[in-house]
């Protein structure tokens, strides 16, 4: 198929809700990859020679896709990670903790899984030790140890990728997350208590993501002085809702936690002109218009499984004032379980939805997870490639 523009002109043309040659394609991103185990099943299914596998984000298990992968799905946007974000996927650093392996993350949050396991058969580590679960004062949180955002060692590598993709390549450059303040504090707290603490002990939590968003702002204005003249885009996660709804009541997102969010994105688009793509699974809608209000300009990975999430309805009620990134096919059910067949009509039908004026980058919902068959994969991509054209 002739393209007319390059992926960077499709990608911004897409995000500026503009009908591109087609839509855009992301493989790879944020909450948009792919398990490990997939991957290696992925590869063999498309005859591509064995490669070290390496992880690009250890916690979820996901696979750093090689160039080959990418342009096979006519994948548009290329990630900037640190070099100390990939991991051998054979043979990771982890270390024991009680009855948990895993590792300790800047913020003291250890994530792990059952010690007692082959590691080949751990497919993902969970945050199971929560530094701040017995914490009851603002106090207790402002003496408590925050890492220096500002910190240049775990940024090796950055620059001269992120260079090199926007001078010698037509890829739009994204991030990995560089942005998490309400959804952490379920990994600092436990996400029970994190509950709690809204209900019975706001402030707890307030003063918490306030310690997040200035780690998060100097981690900001030192990376994105490094790089942020070569980016397209950003990402900020923020899981706030579930399977029927939100987590709690989104009043007190849109009065406490949204401003936050805002200052994050105003303080980012001081420093670099980007979009800001948020990430948000579960069932959406009541949110939405706050993050709007504070500046994202994308939503993904629109779980349409989930409450309230039919892609025709999102489109018409907010397509106007949000670009969707995402939404391909069911994760749930019909990407693992389903034929062929059925992902490509599930893909056609996602896409007829989300695509008009522009405002759409497709990609898989969420992670691919390890059980979902190859052919599944390779048939998700062909049809987005196939049903994308305007």
């Amino acid at each position: 198929m002739a393209e007319e523009m390059t992926s960077r002109e499709r990608v911004l043309t897409a995000l500026n809700h503009e009908q591109p040659d087609r839509v855009p394609i992301d493989f790879g991103g944020n909450q948009s990859s792919i398990h490990v185990k997939a991957y290696e099943k992925l590869r063999s299914f498309l005859n591509l020679d064995e490669e070290d596998i390496k992880f690009s984000e250890i916690g979820q298990h996901i696979a750093a896709i090689s160039e080959d992968v990418l342009q096979r799905f006519h994948a548009d946007v290329r990630y900037v990670r640190p070099d100390a974000a990939y991991i051998d996927a054979k043979h990771p650093d982890l270390q024991v903790k009680g009855s948990f392996i895993g590792y300790y993350d800047q913020f003291g949050v250890f994530w792990g899984n059952d010690a007692s396991k082959d590691l080949d058969d751990i497919l993902y580590l969970d945050p199971v030790i929560h530094p701040l679960a017995s914490v009851n004062s603002v106090q207790d949180i402002d003496a408590y140890p925050w890492p220096d955002g500002s910190d240049t060692s775990k940024m090796q590598g950055v620059e001269e990728v992120a260079r090199h993709l926007h001078e010698d390549t037509s890829y739009a450059v994204s991030t990995g997350t560089i942005g998490n303040l309400f959804e952490y504090c379920t990994f600092l707290f436990g996400f029970v208590q994190t509950l709690k603490l809204v209900r019975k002990n706001p402030e707890i939590i307030l003063r918490t993501s306030k310690h997040l968003l200035d780690y998060y702002k100097a981690y900001n204005t030192t990376f994105l002085g490094k790089v942020g003249q070569y980016l397209d885009i950003i990402c900020i996660n923020g899981d706030l809702a579930g399977q029927d709804g939100p987590i709690f009541n989104p009043a007190f997102y849109e009065q406490h936690i949204m401003p936050l969010d805002k200052e994050l994105v105003e303080h980012v688009k001081n420093l670099a002109d980007v979009k800001i793509n948020y990430h948000c699974c579960g069932s959406t809608p009541l949110f939405i218009p706050h993050w709007i209000t504070a500046g994202f300009d994308i939503f993904n990975p629109v779980q349409v499984s989930a409450h309230d999430m039919d892609p025709c309805s999102l489109k018409a009620r907010f397509g106007n004032e949000i670009s969707f990134w995402g939404g391909l096919c069911d994760t749930q059910g019909v990407l693992p379980f389903g034929t062929t067949d059925q992902v490509r009509e599930e893909v056609k039908k996602n896409m007829n939805c989300l695509k008009p004026g522009g405002g759409y980058v497709a990609g898989n919902i969420h992670n691919i997870t390890a059980e979902v068959p190859p052919e599944n994969i390779v048939a998700m991509f062909d049809a987005a490639l196939e049903f994308g054209t305007y």
